[in-house]
């Protein structure tokens, strides 16, 4: 059932009779940064959990013409993009950086036009900006070079505390280390710490609210990949649509979830160093690809003028 879903909701590159591709394989770029045609192709900066190669190459099945690390002086990480109350409280978004905050970490792949507009597709509602990149490693002829980003503006942002699942800080790990980003910004993303469901009220609003949550997830990145045009970009109505089911999950859990169950976003569990995260996390397991839609579906949570949005 759960292939199933992941063939709706991700469309027709991922094929439900084959297992997910090795994502060491999948992430091998077709040559070395930059492409010769480095101008022409898309540039764009990966820093949550596209990170990870079984999540955004793997299932998305694109395949990058090249990639570099890079840091980013402008923007820093955090996490207050809304997820699911008890299960994905909170997912990452980046913001502008201010004094003292450490500048942002990440990979630039770099891809045809028809695979950033894949990618476009199934990321709901974030918002394209420009942002200068430096690689982190010499790159003969380029000091520094333009990319694409996705971010989620503040008025799209839940404003009270939040921390990410463990489940998704492991996958920012595991993405960071498969491109070797430097351990201490992997132990910086660690040092967020995580909530996670422990109480048996807490438990059960777990349980009450991903099955609630979960089929109407479904439901809208079905529709999207079914009747998203050719670059991506899905109706008003669909975009509407996923406003308002989001708006009415947080206000649900203000006034109905958290007075029945307890806090569901901000119970801090503290780990600071980057392999506690990953010996805590356990396998993963098919749900986790469910459960990253969650992200594509929340950034869709706020509005833009019309044409900015994905």
């Amino acid at each position: 059932m759960t292939s199933v879903v992941n063939r709706v909701l991700y469309g027709r590159r991922h094929n439900v009779t084959e297992p997910t591709p090795d994502p060491a394989k999948v992430a091998e770029p077709v040559t070395t940064f930059p492409s010769p045609n480095f101008k022409e192709n898309v540039k764009y900066l990966a820093y949550g959990s596209n990170l990870s190669a079984e999540t955004f190459l793997g299932r998305r099945g694109i395949k990058p013409l090249s990639q570099v690390k890079v840091r980013v002086p402008s923007l820093t990480l955090c996490f207050n993009l809304a997820g699911i109350p008890y299960k994905e409280p909170r997912f990452a978004n980046v913001r502008p950086r201010e004094e003292g905050d450490q500048e942002l970490i990440g990979v630039v792949y770099e891809v045809t036009p028809e695979d950033y507009c894949t990618i476009l597709k199934t990321e709901g509602g974030y918002s394209v900006i420009d942002v200068t990149c430096i690689p982190l490693e010499p790159v003969k002829g380029i000091d520094s070079f333009e990319s694409k980003t996705l971010i989620v503006p503040d008025k799209g942002t839940r404003t009270s505390h939040g921390l990410p699942s463990l489940r998704y800080l492991n996958l920012l790990i595991k993405g960071a280390r498969e491109h070797s980003l430097p351990p201490n910004y992997q132990d910086f993303i660690a040092n967020t710490g995580y909530y996670e469901a422990r109480s048996l009220r807490q438990k059960l609003g777990s349980v009450a609210v991903v099955s609630t949550v979960l089929p109407v997830i479904i439901f809208l990145f079905g529709m999207r990949a079914i009747i998203s045009d050719k670059n991506g970009k899905a109706p008003k109505w669909l975009n509407d649509a996923q406003v308002f089911c989001f708006t009415k999950i947080w206000n649900i859990y203000d006034h109905v979830w958290k007075p029945l169950y307890g806090d569901g976003e901000s119970t801090r569990h503290t780990v600071k160093k980057a392999d506690e995260v990953v010996a805590n996390a356990g396998p993963a397991t098919e749900t986790d690809a469910l459960l990253v839609k969650v992200e594509e579906a929340t950034a869709a949570n706020w509005r833009d003028s019309a044409g900015s949005r994905a």
